[in-house]
């Protein structure tokens, strides 16, 4: 009985207490939006700005029990249609309730003031560069560059943050013991401040995983450069190369090694020596050896 009698004293005090006005202080969110576009060229929030204001709220002491702060956000917009620095002063009235309860804002308590940069928004496009270590099974090989699709991200903000950024980096990624083709999506790094956007979250990527092999390919044919109507003697050779099974499997002599001889390189050779043979240095295989490495030229 004792207790119950304790229980309904604590009951009837509580809604007697709750059923006054009270004032309290919130930290709630503040929201600056870029100024309203008037023109070509837009402007935006420069500057960082302060998370939260603190506020002085009134109301029944049920109703404040209950706020939760997330439901309230001041949010600012400045009238300007000049880049520069701003200083706003919150006030009340720019508070936004969502909480549905009979509260009044009585004040801004801190800050006073916000100062903040505006500037015209800006947009350029940059590349990705990719932070991945990637490492093949035994008896596999990377057949070409890693590559990246889309290997740019547009970024947009602030004309003086934009032009600051040269290159956006992705995540790092680490991959071993690959023995087939890669294609994994891969997050971008965001920029260190929310006053800069990207167009996108992440970007794709694609290696070209073969297994290694060593395959011996015959008359080759060898152009002269350097020296009009000067052909190759002996005209064509025998080569070994070493690289993914698919790439050199396909490769068609009369057309895909692109041997070479530079007779501009030196007025008179040694007629022993000959010119050295010379392959391009983009080729996505390794030329183990040519056979014979040397030949003559004959102008005719």
């Amino acid at each position: 009985m004792k207790l119950g009698a304790l229980f309904l004293a604590s009951g009837l005090w509580l809604h007697a207490v709750t059923e006054h006005s009270y004032r309290r202080e919130v930290e709630i969110r503040l929201l600056v939006d870029d100024p309203p576009a008037t023109g070509e060229s837009a402007l935006v929030v420069a500057s960082e700005i302060p998370p939260t204001v603190r506020i002085a709220v009134f109301g029944h002491g049920k109703d404040l029990l209950r706020l939760n702060a997330a439901d309230m956000v001041l949010h600012m917009q400045p009238e300007t249609d000049v880049r520069g620095s701003i200083t706003m002063r919150p006030s009340p009235d720019q508070v936004e309730d969502h909480s549905e309860m009979a509260l009044i804002v009585e004040s801004v308590i801190e800050p006073r003031e916000v100062t903040f940069v505006v500037d015209h928004l800006g947009t350029r496009t940059i590349p990705i560069d990719l932070m991945a270590d990637l490492t093949v099974a035994n008896s596999f090989t990377i057949v070409g560059p890693i590559t990246l699709r889309p290997d740019s991200v547009t970024i947009s903000g602030p004309t003086h943050l934009v032009e600051s950024v040269q290159s956006i980096r992705t995540d790092t990624i680490h991959l071993a013991g690959l023995s087939e083709p890669v294609r994994v999506d891969v997050s971008l790094q965001q920029p260190q401040t929310d006053l800069l956007r990207l167009d996108r979250m992440s970007t794709t990527v694609l290696a070209d995983i073969q297994e290694l092999a060593e395959y011996p390919i015959a008359n080759v044919p060898v152009r002269v450069e350097g020296r009009r109507g000067a052909v190759a003697a002996p005209s064509r050779v025998a080569v070994k190369v070493r690289g993914g099974a698919d790439l050199i499997g396909s490769l068609d002599p009369e057309t895909d090694l692109g041997l070479f001889v530079d007779a501009g390189s030196k007025e008179e050779p040694d007629t022993e020596a000959g010119y050295p043979v010379l392959s391009p240095k983009d080729r996505l295989y390794e030329l183990l050896e040519i056979s014979p490495s040397r030949v003559d030229i004959v102008v005719r």
